[in-house]
Parts: structure tokens; C-alpha cells; sequence
């Protein structure tokens, strides 16, 4: 849903929105946020990956800008970037992990095309988490889509117990 008229990437780029926006060749997306089941999987999910920063040698970014493309920015509920990534306050380089955590207004289209944008740039997995279900998927760039049906999600050779983030 578009929060405002066509803007450019340069007034997207200086404007604070609460909660922050997607933005698409112009438009001002909102993102679906403000759950408590979905900020509660989203701390729980980033303490966990932080534990694991300098093991893996990541960095845990929850809601960055993440620039998919010239005009694309997107905002993954969370992502892991490489330590070379550091320095950038809008994420360009292609991050090893972007997950995304459903709501219940998500529908599959709308998270298909986020993770097709960060497939497109460089993005070698996404996770997808649905807390309510209790339920998480590992896709990849050629459009796997497998379901962590024996409890863990793997990416980089990271492995993440479900049951130490879903409630």
C-alpha cells in the first residue's frame, strides 16, 4: 500500500518514516509490522544470530535499507551482512542471509517478490518464519522453497534450532 505520491530515491533517502517504508520506483511501500508474535520472533532470532557474529564473521542487521537495485529498497526483517558490509548505513552489498518474518496481512506474492529482489542482487538464501504456525522455510535463488521440517534452518553453515526462537 502506498503511503504517499511518486518521491525520488534522494527524498526516500532523507525522509524518516515510523516504521520504515519499501520503496519501488518511486512509491513509498509500508511494510507489514507491529505484531507482537512478529517483533517477538525478531528479537528472539537476532539474539540468537548474534550470539553466533563472531564465529561465522557476520554482522545481524533487524530493519536496514537494504538497496536491491537502482530504484528498489527493501527492509528485511533481518539480515546478515559480511564484516566488509560494516560501513554502509544503506546496505548495497548483497547480504549472505535475508529473512522475513510473515504477518498476517503477508500473503505469498508480496514476500515472493522481496526475495526474488534479494535473489536478483546476490542473495544466496532467505528464510521465511511464520510465527503463528510455528512453521519456517529455507529458499534459494533457483526458487527451492524447503520446509525445516526437521527443526533447523541452515544457510552458510549456520544451523538454527527452531525451538531456541519459536515460542
Amino acid at each position: 500500500m502506498a503511503v504517499s505520491a511518486l518521491v525520488s530515491v534522494e527524498e526516500y533517502l532523507n525522509t524518516t518514516y515510523r516504521p520504515d517504508c519499501d520503496y519501488v520506483d518511486g512509491e513509498v511501500l509500508e511494510r507489514n509490522v507491529g505484531e507482537q508474535s512478529h517483533g517477538r520472533l525478531q528479537f528472539k532470532i537476532a539474539f540468537w544470530l548474534g550470539k553466533q557474529e563472531q564465529i561465522f564473521r557476520f554482522r545481524v542487521l533487524p530493519e536496514v535499507r537494504l538497496q536491491v537495485s537502482h530504484n528498489h529498497f527493501r527492509i528485511p526483517d533481518l539480515m546478515l551482512i559480511p564484516l566488509e558490509a560494516a560501513g554502509e548505513e544503506v546496505v548495497t552489498t548483497p547480504p549472505l542471509l535475508c529473512i522475513e518474518i510473515l504477518s498476517p496481512r503477508d500473503t505469498l506474492t508480496r514476500i515472493w517478490d522481496r526475495i526474488t529482489e534479494y535473489f536478483a542482487m546476490g542473495v544466496p538464501v532467505c528464510w521465511i518464519l511464520d510465527p503463528i504456525r510455528k512453521r519456517a522455510w529455507s529458499v534459494t535463488p533457483d526458487g527451492h522453497m524447503a520446509e525445516a521440517l526437521d527443526g533447523v534452518l541452515r544457510a552458510n553453515g549456520i544451523e538454527m534450532p527452531l525451538a531456541e526462537v519459536l515460542e
